[in-house]
């Protein structure tokens, strides 16, 4: 009398792992690696990226778009807070989630609320560096207009001496910390925004 012997089964992406876990939509066999858990239970990566993309409908396109809307925005909001000089931290921590949640707003109406894969992660990363190039640009201008009226007041000589270098200290000085917080909360909430379920 024989004995039944299992048959060995092993992963579809790693040949040389052993598993009897398989897709519960494809029936694929898949190691503990390649399983994705959801709702209704684990599935490959395939199944479940095929899933995920019903729900990410942008173009490339809709990429640029996200870009150059938060990128603007983050530009001038970023150059208005530096002009106003409103850095201040607290002022920053109070409004910097609201008005990246504006701007990611703003971004989600240009695409007609389509979302990529990566749209958070290009939105964020737009507000981010628009954000900083606006602030660093007002901080420069407002450096730039002071030394000019005390060189008229004083004379370029007696100025150059004393007056302090325009150096990455000055930049992280003061209210421009509070700046440079209300730009980072901006491009966070922008790419939270983006990960949130419509």
């Amino acid at each position: 009398m024989s004995v039944g012997t299992e048959e060995k089964t092993f992963c579809a992406v790693h040949p040389d792992r052993e598993t009897a876990l398989r897709c519960n939509k494809c029936d694929r066999l898949m190691c503990v690696q390649c399983a994705v858990r959801t709702p209704i239970g684990y599935r490959c990566r395939e199944c479940a990226r095929q899933h995920e993309s019903r729900f990410f409908n942008a173009s490339s396109n809709d990429y640029l778009v996200v870009a150059g809307v938060c990128g603007v925005a983050g530009l001038l909001l970023g150059g208005l807070m530096g002009a106003l000089q409103l850095g201040f931290v607290l002022f920053a921590l109070i409004l910097g989630l609201p008005v990246g949640g504006a701007i990611a707003e703003l971004a989600l109406r240009s695409t007609q609320r389509r979302r990529g894969r990566y749209s958070g992660e290009v939105g964020g990363v737009a507000t981010f560096v628009g954000g900083l190039t606006g602030a660093f640009g007002s901080i420069y201008l407002n450096y730039m207009q002071q030394y000019n009226q005390l060189v008229d007041q004083f004379g370029e000589r007696v100025v150059a001496q004393n007056f302090p270098p325009l150096s990455l200290d000055y930049f992280l000085s003061g209210a421009n910390v509070g700046l440079l917080i209300f730009v980072g909360l901006a491009a966070v909430a922008v790419y939270g925004r983006y990960r949130m379920k419509m």
